[in-house]
């Protein structure tokens, strides 16, 4: 190492003077970063998802300080790569949401690779909701995984924040009782279009259109979708003639992963009259969770309603 590097601006005071002042301020830093926070402060939290981060603040409120990583919703969330600046933040949190099974590996990589010497406690959806191997993982399309996650989260929070153990709850139920409309709206849509056939380019709606009750056609072309392969030409021909012969009655399409062949897609099912109904993977900057499920709904029953007859099944 050069003798600049470790004695600069040697002979001169203010230079030692500087670099002893810089030397505090970065111990200072570090040590501050290791402290734990007081019952004062508010848990740093960090979302992988920004649908997690918005339940986590929606249930914390003012006891959480929460930033996500995946917030853009054109981003796609599997060709994801995570940046330094993201490993800082997991660095510092108390609480760190994962979606896991397989949709944020990267998140991972990223702590494994942290060294967060305070431990967070990790609340990971896949493992609380039972997800296995080949199961969908787009946890939040389902009230009652959200339901699981969001009391889950209010109880950590309560570990940590004993005092505010009560207000946290009082928000976990105002949360709960906000998602009663929605599960409304899934009731009545189940009893006016369950059975009714639908298609999909991949899963990613499929916990959602389960709970309506919708009959999902052309699994083998979404189960190649999600494990990342091409479907064969016998299931796109058996999607291309469920469009082109009216054998369901809507499309689903995920609108962070378009292409050539989802293109098709839309183009047979309009050329048909088939009603699209785009969906995404990530909640919009500044909108709820609730509100967000809400609309989707909303475009599915408006899709269904005007749906044209089906045809050969």
């Amino acid at each position: 190492m050069s003798a600049d590097l470790i004695f600069p601006l040697r002979g001169s005071r203010s230079g030692v003077v500087r670099l002893i002042c810089a030397w505090l301020m970065a111990v200072m830093l570090v040590v501050s970063g290791a402290r734990p926070a007081h019952a004062g402060s508010p848990i740093a939290v960090v979302a992988a998802e920004a649908v997690w981060g918005d339940i986590a603040r929606q249930v914390g409120g003012a006891d959480v300080a929460v930033s996500s990583i995946l917030t853009n919703p054109a981003t796609d969330p599997h060709a994801f790569e995570a940046s330094p600046m993201d490993g800082r933040r997991l660095g510092a949190a108390r609480i760190v949401i994962a979606n896991g099974g397989g949709y944020d590996g990267w998140l991972d990589r990223l702590m494994e690779g942290g060294g967060n010497a305070g431990r967070p406690v990790v609340l990971n959806v896949a493992a609380l909701v039972g997800w296995r191997d080949g199961d969908n993982a787009h946890f939040w399309y389902d009230l009652a995984m959200v339901r699981a996650v969001a009391t889950a989260f209010a109880a950590d929070c309560g570990a940590i924040l004993p005092d505010r153990r009560a207000a946290v709850q009082e928000r976990l139920q105002q949360f709960l009782d906000a998602l009663g409309p929605l599960q409304q709206r899934i009731d009545r849509l189940r009893a006016r279009y369950h059975g009714v056939p639908v298609a999909a380019s991949e899963p990613i709606f499929g916990l959602m259109t389960r709970q309506i009750g919708l009959t999902m056609h052309d699994g083998d072309f979404q189960r190649a979708v999600m494990n990342g392969t091409d479907p064969g030409p016998s299931e796109v021909a058996g999607f291309e003639r469920d469009l082109t012969e009216r054998r369901v009655r809507m499309l689903i399409l995920n609108e962070q992963t378009t292409g050539p062949a989802t293109d098709r897609l839309e183009q047979l099912a309009q050329g048909a009259g088939i009603p699209v109904l785009h969906v995404g993977e990530s909640l919009p900057p500044g909108m709820r969770y609730q509100d967000w499920i809400a609309g989707m709904l909303d475009r599915l029953d408006q899709a269904l309603a005007h749906a044209p007859p089906g045809g050969p099944t």
